[in-house]
């Protein structure tokens, strides 16, 4: 039988996941994974087989974390349209209050990873489809309200969306200081107002 493990698995992915947010996953050493845990090497090589299986259950953990707060942005406010700007104020605040310019975890895993890690690609692909599936919902009920336009599907509106958000993450790991985020935000929203 498995021994227990001797620390609490949670802030250890969250660890690793700061970790490889910040350097990426190949700048990042098992050096760095013992440094960020607080753990020794072996204690991690207990719990998880190698770096890419800590990486992928870091990452995992990343995107049911951004899923869960994009359902609620996107759900919680009374209209389908708040919903939207409440989401992509989440994106802005991911772009201009960290410390350290670090983009998505998820974007930077896809430029990173993406063409040559099918493990990876896979995983990515998966959130990519359910982040879809919620951000085409709503933007639905928002067009069968009028609130937002109805000349384009809603399938079209939210990948139009989600690309804006992505490329915000991507170019605010270097142009944070030269975007206007907010200003983007509200440009993307007139995109889906009705005409």
């Amino acid at each position: 039988m498995a021994r227990p493990h001797e620390f609490d698995m949670d802030v250890a992915l969250d660890a690793t996941m700061s970790a490889f947010w910040t350097k990426g996953y190949d700048a990042t050493s098992m050096t760095d994974l013992v440094r960020a845990t607080g753990l020794q090497k072996g204690s991690i090589y207990k719990a998880f087989d190698d770096k890419h299986d800590l990486f992928m259950k870091s990452l995992t953990r990343y995107l049911d974390s951004a899923h869960e707060a994009m359902t609620v942005a996107l759900t919680g406010p009374e209209s389908p349209l708040e919903g939207l700007h409440a989401w992509l104020q989440g994106v802005v605040l991911m772009c201009r209050d960290e410390p350290v310019c670090r983009g998505c975890l998820a974007m930077n895993t896809a430029v990173e990873l993406g063409p040559h890690d099918t493990v990876v690609r896979s995983l990515l692909q998966r959130h990519h489809a359910r982040a879809s599936k919620i951000l085409t919902e709503t933007i639905s009920i928002g067009q069968q309200a009028g609130q937002i336009r109805s000349d384009l599907t809603a399938d079209q509106l939210a990948k139009t969306i989600f690309v804006f958000a992505a490329g915000l993450l991507g170019t605010s790991k270097v142009l944070a200081d030269t975007i206007d985020a907010e200003e983007m935000v509200e440009s993307a929203l007139a995109l889906v107002a009705p005409g």
